[in-house]
């Protein structure tokens, strides 16, 4: 899609067609946030930032039990799955979609409570969380490396917000069964603690017609969080930190059949269990400067595996049979000591982060088990200046310097070392026209470190790949990715009017631009009778770009009903990019030029509609309709996903010590992909390369009571 300059007119003002309507009471106030991604405290009205918040309410009203189920509320924000749940996020049109042999750099990160979560997101349950901060484009000051293309943040809902105490009991279709408990405490004066536990479980949406169970595609997740809250004296403050998730979910999603059915007499896993502390302490003793120091640790097993034929034995007489499972422990810790001045206008400070992977492949098809080791170090300074120019002009400017040393080792005695200097950060100016209104200009510049192609390495002397020899050689290692950004934003926050409104315009600009592709020996597997092989790399190509509009408005139309909308268009485009495929006539290898095509998972609009209305003193009805177009699934085909339209409701009725909410999602039951891959992979048709499809969830509804007290 190519964004016209009418509809990137249109799209910009659409909130302030709706400031000119008359206010119907004076008392529609909407709630202020203070969002806690930025380096300094920030009201997300003020926010110089493309950034949307989902508060506790929000998550809510939609049912949504982890971060997956809300990512439909985001305007340009999509997601990949390819497992139990979607740990992939790309924000624009940019991050990964899958992780299988190679260590990853996410273009998205993550984190909960200030903890690094970024690539294994399958720990990000919604229960009891009381803000997920979303922000957009290049976080290159404030995150890094992580954040090239935006950051997801995630905070537990805080001892010293008096939140009530909560148990909660749910149940669904599918299975769905959800048990929980949050609660807060003041031990005394100086001492206050919060915490949740949850455990949450559905047979899934699949029903696996070999083993007649139906569900092996099931989700089991155990979460615990727990915060602490001290202040040892009237300088010295600190929050300790304690999370523990225990998830055993099932993996089988993919169907021969393309519906959701499987064949599969192994089903696979994606299993995760981690152990995090973290604490984040403050010192204000000094005479200009308070001293923040964050430090954690965590500690997490990783197990994810799938049943490669998707199928029995004796399906047929050219079938075969195979399991690939990876398991992972990734020790992760860092630290960041800032310094911030009391007037909140400068902060400065170090990080540092170590990562040690450690991985075993299962795989049928291997002689002996594949072991590798990556053990990554980041070092960074950074710091950002806030100056007020005028009374309603302010400039702020941010830098990072960020050096990342990776260390790759594996059992077929490949050996790499990378290390890759970076420098991000951003420039912005706001203005302020009245006390509602705020523009901003903001250039940024986001990174990601480059990396070894471990699998790509792995296959050199690989039988029945020789002839791969050279692109494998060539792709065993690539460079980092820069992307500068510009936009220009508007926020519009009126609590008298009961008007809040976003409009962002952006052009990103993607240079060595790393791409995700793959091949498979085709030719071999037809003309010689060799087991399938899939083969995956990254490799750069020279650029690209990504650029669009993203707007958000909330009215509060009269004391009972207030509407929202979104609506976000995306254009992307890939320069000068060549894929391998095999010719279906001559099945030799050809170097395809897809200069100009869309990027992978880019839908070029995205939509949300929906209004919340009290209908009585007690009843809450919320309706939305969430849409996004159709998308590429990859780079190394053109396999495109459907456009989708889906309709959530929810109906809430608020006793005196009791919340019953009834909710649905995706009311129409459409079906519609979550991830895609082309290839042939069914011995009934001979093999024929298809798309295949994971399938995203279909209608589901639940009862949520919750007990206050």
């Amino acid at each position: 899609m190519t964004l016209n300059k009418t509809a990137i007119a249109v799209l910009t003002a659409l909130p302030f067609f709706s400031l000119a309507a008359e206010p119907t009471s004076k008392n529609n106030a909407i709630e202020t946030i203070e969002v806690k991604g930025e380096l300094l405290p920030t009201p997300e009205s003020k926010a110089a930032n493309s950034l949307q918040v989902l508060t506790q309410e929000s998550l809510e009203q939609s049912g949504a039990s982890h971060l997956q189920d809300a990512l439909q509320q985001l305007g340009n924000v999509n997601f990949a799955a390819g497992a139990s749940r979607a740990r992939f996020i790309q924000i624009r049109g940019i991050g990964e979609r899958s992780q299988f042999v190679d260590p990853i750099n996410p273009s998205v990160g993550m984190a909960i409570d200030g903890i690094d979560y970024s690539g294994i997101g399958t720990a990000a349950g919604l229960f009891d969380i009381g803000q997920v901060e979303v922000y957009k484009g290049p976080q290159g000051s404030s995150v890094g490396a992580n954040a090239m293309a935006g950051f997801i943040n995630m905070y537990s809902t805080q001892p010293q917000e008096n939140a009530a105490n909560r148990f909660r009991v749910e149940a669904g279709n599918y299975g769905l069964f959800n048990v929980g408990i949050a609660a807060g405490t003041e031990f005394n004066s100086d001492v206050q603690g919060r915490f949740s536990l949850n455990q949450l479980t559905s047979d899934g949406f699949v029903e696996n017609k070999t083993l007649n169970k139906d569900d092996t595609n099931d989700i089991n997740e155990l979460s615990f969080r727990g915060l602490l809250d001290v202040e040892f004296n009237n300088e010295v403050t600190s929050q300790f930190v304690l999370h523990y998730f225990d998830i055993d979910n099932g993996y089988d999603a993919f169907s021969l059949d393309q519906d959701r059915t499987t064949l599969s007499d192994e089903p696979g896993e994606d299993k995760q269990e981690t152990l995090a502390l973290g604490v984040n302490t403050t010192y204000t003793g000094f005479e200009n400067t308070d001293l923040t120091v964050m430090l954690s640790h965590s500690d997490s097993d990783l197990a994810y595996g799938y049943d490669e034929d998707w199928t029995f034995v004796g399906i047929h007489e050219d079938g075969y049979s195979s399991t690939d499972n990876y398991m992972r422990d990734r020790v992760a810790n860092q630290a960041d000591i800032r310094f911030v001045s009391k007037d909140k206008s400068w902060v400065a400070g170090v990080y540092f982060q170590s990562k040690d992977v450690d991985l075993t492949r299962e795989y049928t098809w291997l002689s002996n088990n594949f072991v590798s080791n990556y053990e990554q170090t980041n070092a960074a300074i950074y710091g950002e200046k806030r100056y007020a120019l005028t009374n309603d002009i302010n400039i702020s400017a941010g830098l990072r310097i960020e050096n990342h040393d990776g260390d790759y080792s594996d059992s077929n005695l490949v050996n790499e070392s990378t290390s890759d200097t970076m420098i991000g950060g951003h420039l912005t100016a706001t203005k302020q026209y009245d006390e509602n209104t705020m523009v901003y200009t903001r250039l940024s510049r986001g990174f990601k470190s480059g990396g070894a192609n471990g699998e790509a390495l792995s296959k050199l002397n690989e039988p029945g790949l020789e002839r791969y020899y050279n692109l494998l050689r060539e792709n065993g290692s690539f460079d980092p990715e820069v992307l500068n950004n510009v936009e220009l934003g508007m926020r519009y926050n009126n609590t008298d009017r009961g008007v809040k409104a976003s409009a962002v315009v952006f052009y990103s600009s993607r240079h060595d631009m790393q791409i995700k592709q793959w091949f498979t020996n085709e030719a071999e597997v037809r003309e010689l009778g060799e087991q399938p092989e899939f083969v995956g790399y990254v490799s750069n190509t020279p650029n690209g770009a990504n650029y669009g509009v993203e707007t958000n408005i909330q009215y509060q139309l009269n004391q009972n009903v207030s509407v929202f909308a979104g609506v976000s268009l995306l254009s992307t485009e890939i320069d000068d990019m060549y894929r391998l495929e095999t010719d279906p006539e001559t099945w030799e290898d050809v170097r395809v030029n897809i200069n100009g095509r869309e990027q992978a998972h880019a839908p070029s609009y995205q939509y949300q509609l929906g209004f919340n209305w009290q209908v009585a003193d007690r009843i809450t009805w919320n309706t939305s309709i969430n849409g996004r177009d159709e998308y590429y699934y990859s780079f190394s085909h053109d396999e495109k996903s459907q456009a989708i339209n889906l309709v959530n409701m929810s109906v809430t009725y608020q006793g005196d010590n009791f919340d019953v909410t009834l909710w649905g999602r995706n009311l129409g039951d459409k079906d519609y992909g979550v991830r895609g891959f082309y290839f042939g992979n069914d011995p009934r048709d001979g093999w024929v390369a298809k798309s295949y499809e994971q399938l995203g969830e279909p209608s589901v509804f639940g009862l949520k009571l919750d007990v206050l007290f």
